[in-house]
């Protein structure tokens, strides 16, 4: 409120009221006092005291405050002549009673506004303690903790109240080192020292991978009990990437069931050749060489189960594969490079074949003939989709020569017709039959299947509309009737399973 809005009320008054009127009064009686306005920009100890500020008296908040931007302000001049002039922050806030003190040359003192306390923000304060040193007193707790340490640094200086302080110098290391509780170290002789090497084996027995070769360097003997074969049996590599040699080290430690699908592995030339125990192998879609792939087939003559999906296989690699007198399970399913002269040797090799998947491998006319014509006579399960050459002729002597069948796929082999599903009838112990996309075989000719007892599921995914599938269903009651979309015959893993290979853990 201004003088001019004083008139204004003034005005409205009648003259009797005029006379009477306390404010009218009262300027009357204060005509002589100096006029101010909230425009007005002066700090006039005169006009604070027309305000009635020189009734109030300050608390300790404010005189802190007060100190604080005294502080601040006397910082910025000193910084503006000589930037590197040191200093010393306190605490971090303002609501403690030590305030932040600069060590200048000179001491000096500036002029503070009102709003200076407003001005000086907090956080800078805050943000300089962490960088700064701080000043701490001989009454707080941190100075009597590190007084006895940190005496060589101390020195004394005047705070704003006119008090001489003993100081010591600690940066924020120096402060969490003080903070933290002493560790005593261990006293005593190694408690591994007085066990025994089949003690430590079992303990190490407990621990992943990962964690055991840490423990290798430790120390030798660490070193030595953590090489032992019975901790390395089992190794999960897949979807990792292994560096030059590697296979090599990992062969060192003689494991038992390896899993390398989905692996970048680097090459490996080795000048000897050191038979090794691998006996589980997957390399599944794995990025490797001809070269190292040679090297490792040529290092693993006891392979049971081999699984090399989707790889670029040699002559040479096939011709090591039949090498494998124990194989019992092989995987070729979308390999490249098989021909008619490496599936001989391979089924000539491995003649205690069970399970093989060579789907989709779009194997010559001739190389399918051999097939049909060398196939184990022990091979219990057969997956041979996907080969679009496959005639009638060659499913009756497939038939012929694998009586002992007991899951067969002939999914996708479009040239299959009528003929062929009359020469799988006497197959008496075949249990799951898929003939999915088979486009040539007559609807009604399914129904034949009703005479084989043993048959227990039917794959005939795309062929039927669901009229006719529900008929089927009917006829043949005895049947399951499209519950598997997906093959499993020979492949290391089903579904979401990537902790085990063939039903065997790769993991500890």
């Amino acid at each position: 409120m201004n003088a001019s809005a004083v008139d204004e009320d003034c005005q409205t008054l009648s003259p009797t009221q005029e006379i009477l009127s306390p404010r009218k009064r009262m300027r009357l009686e204060n005509s002589a006092r100096k006029s101010w306005s909230l425009m007005d920009r002066r700090t006039d100890t005169e006009v604070l005291q027309e305000m009635g500020v020189s009734l109030l008296e300050q608390d300790d908040s404010e005189i802190q405050c007060e100190t604080i931007s005294k502080s601040l302000k006397r910082r910025h001049d000193i910084e503006n002549v000589n930037p590197n002039v040191n200093y010393v922050a306190s605490p971090k806030s303002c609501n403690t009673k030590y305030a932040k003190t600069k060590l200048s040359p000179c001491p000096g003192t500036s002029k503070i506004t009102p709003r200076s306390c407003e001005k000086a923000p907090l956080q800078e304060i805050l943000e300089t303690s962490f960088t700064d040193e701080y000043l701490i007193e001989e009454e707080t707790p941190l100075n009597q903790i590190g007084a006895d340490c940190y005496t060589k640094g101390a020195y004394s200086v005047t705070s704003t109240g006119g008090r001489k302080l003993n100081t010591t110098l600690i940066g924020v290391e120096e402060e969490a080192i003080l903070s933290r509780r002493s560790r005593e170290e261990p006293q005593g002789e190694d408690s591994f020292r007085s066990l025994s090497d089949e003690v430590i084996l079992s303990v190490f027995k407990w621990l992943p991978k990962r964690t055991l070769a840490h423990c290798m360097m430790v120390c030798k003997r660490w070193y030595r009990v953590a090489c032992d074969e019975t901790l390395w049996q089992r190794l999960d590599l897949g979807n990792k990437t292994l560096s030059k040699n590697s296979i090599g080290r990992i062969l060192s430690r003689k494991p038992v069931i390896l899993r390398l699908s989905s692996s970048e592995i680097g090459t490996w030339q080795p000048e000897t050749v050191t038979p090794s125990r691998l006996q589980y192998l997957d390399l599944s879609m794995c990025s490797i060489d001809c070269g190292t792939l040679e090297c490792l087939l040529e290092h693993c003559p006891a392979l049971r189960k081999l699984s090399v999906e989707n790889l670029n296989l040699s002559r040479r690699a096939l011709g090591l594969i039949g090498k494998c007198n124990y194989m019992e399970t092989l995987n070729l399913a979308m390999s490249q490079g098989i021909d008619q002269d490496g599936l001989r040797d391979i089924l000539k090799g491995c003649t205690n074949l069970q399970s093989l998947n060579i789907s989709w491998c779009n194997l010559a006319e001739s190389t399918l003939q051999e097939l049909v014509e060398t196939l184990p006579q022990k091979l219990l399960r057969l997956n041979i989709s996907g080969a679009r050459k496959m005639t009638d002729e060659m499913v009756l002597a497939l038939v012929t020569r694998c009586p002992r069948l007991l899951e067969l796929d002939l999914s996708d082999c479009s040239s299959l017709g009528k003929d062929a599903l009359t020469a799988l009838l006497p197959l008496s112990r075949l249990e799951h039959l898929a003939l999915s996309r088979c486009y040539l075989l007559p609807p009604h000719a399914l129904t034949k299947l009703s005479s084989m007892s043993s048959l227990q599921y039917l794959e005939v995914w795309g062929m039927l509309p669901s009229t006719s599938l529900n008929v089927l269903k009917t006829t043949l009651p005895a049947i399951q009737i499209n519950k598997f979309m997906f093959s499993a015959i020979a492949r290391p893993t089903i579904g979401t399973k990537r902790t085990s290979i063939w039903g065997l853990r790769t993991r500890d």
